[in-house]
């Protein structure tokens, strides 16, 4: 079994684009996985979409999203939320420093992947 940090990258790359497909056929968009990420930190901290959210408000939801697919993977633990809705996170475990951006890209899609996955296989 790989270690967390160490997702399984040809898991991943066959999994992705069902992934892709699966969201585009549920909301119409196939976006990428910023998106993905502002998508989950919606649903996650219970806000619906605005259109006209200042780019702050926009990362926060990323952020947030990043923090939830993370979870999935035992990175991160939800100890309580915030007054506007946002969830207190805790380490569960360090992030390696030193992880490159394609090492991090795939720790994100599969945390995206495990985070999806009761819609992809009911």
């Amino acid at each position: 079994m790989a270690h967390i940090f160490e997702p399984d990258r040809n898991v991943v790359a066959a999994a992705w684009p069902r992934f892709r497909e699966w969201l585009d056929s549920t909301l119409g968009c196939a976006d990428d996985l910023e998106g993905v990420l502002f998508l989950v930190g919606l649903q996650e901290s219970d806000q619906d979409f605005e259109p006209d959210l200042d780019k702050a408000s926009k990362q926060r939801l990323v952020h947030e999203g990043t923090y939830c697919v993370l979870e999935r993977l035992g990175c991160f633990e939800r100890v309580g939320r915030e007054a506007d809705g946002f969830w207190i996170w805790e380490p569960h475990e360090d992030l390696p420093e030193d992880m490159t951006s394609s090492e991090q890209d795939l720790l994100l899609r599969a945390g995206i992947l495990h985070y999806f996955d009761c819609y992809l296989n009911p």
